[in-house]
């Protein structure tokens, strides 16, 4: 019996086999789009799960504020990682859900049945991931204004560069998280929505790395996101921008996205050659 694909994927599939890399890149990134659209639990996912984390930890924030707690901008340090830890987890979800959903809708044989290549798969799936999170992050820069006084542009241009690395970062647990379910199945797809969490107590997301350990104080060291946010703490405690966070986190993310890059590329290939793609469920 001939297995009925999705019609989203068969239309990619269409257009892939007739136009150039761009063309195939945005008729994906429309299929992603559509199906956003039409699906309500995604659109929940989008913005359910920012609000509540805003919300709680708006909460949280306020009453140790309140307790007599003088920390320096101390609404700003809390609120502020709350929504930049939501840039990198979301980053990586986009990735590694936005898979997933392919081989649970059996789209995945359409679509690399088609001359659509793996970059402009990843592609079309970054670009999503870049949309995605402009409406979530404006969604909870919302939030935390209307409920708490606070305004996350107000940390400036300083803000950018520090988002831009959790951007890569995410992208490069994501391609780790898809190369691990193409190589062992779904059976570890946990590891979609779990995996960025095992980062989160190195990543000094809400307390100085000076609290850890000396050990895994070390360790903290080689984490992108440990700098972005210790950077975010400078800027915010001390008035400057702190220049050697930047570089560290510029380089090693560099070298984990180039690492996660070419693990994918190869863990993809082997997956092809041994016609992995037709048994992953």
């Amino acid at each position: 019996m001939a297995t009925a694909f999705p019609p989203e994927s068969r239309a990619v599939a269409g257009l892939a086999a007739r136009s150039g890399h761009w063309v195939r890149i945005t008729a994906l990134f429309v299929r992603y789009m559509l199906l956003l659209r039409r699906d309500f639990a995604k659109a929940v996912d989008l913005f359910y799960w920012p609000a509540i984390d805003v919300i709680i930890w708006g909460f949280v924030t306020l009453f140790i504020a309140r307790s007599g707690a003088v920390i320096p901008n101390f609404a700003a340090m809390f609120l502020g990682a709350v929504i930049l830890w939501n840039v990198f987890f979301r980053c990586q979800q986009d990735i590694s859900v936005s898979f997933l959903d392919d081989v649970w809708a059996r789209g995945i044989m359409t679509l690399f049945g088609s001359p659509l290549s793996v970059g402009e798969f990843l592609v079309a799936i970054m670009l999503l991931g870049v949309v995605k999170l402009a409406l979530t992050l404006g969604f909870m820069a919302l939030l935390a204004l209307l409920f708490y006084s606070f305004n996350l542009f107000s940390l400036g241009l300083a803000l950018l560069p520090f988002v831009a690395n959790l951007i890569v970062l995410g992208w490069s647990i994501g391609l780790l998280s898809v190369a691990i379910i193409l190589r062992y199945g779904t059976r570890v797809a946990v590891l979609a929505w779990s995996l960025p969490f095992m980062l989160q107590p190195v990543s000094s997301v809400f307390w100085p790395e000076t609290v850890l350990p000396p050990w895994l104080r070390s360790i903290a060291q080689f984490v992108p996101s440990n700098h972005v946010f210790e950077g975010m703490r400078t800027v915010l405690t001390e008035g400057h921008f702190a220049w050697h966070r930047l570089a560290w986190a510029v380089g090693t993310n560099a070298l984990y996205l180039a690492l996660a890059a070419a693990y994918f590329a190869w863990v993809f290939g082997v997956a092809r050659q041994k016609g992995l793609l037709t048994k992953i469920r």
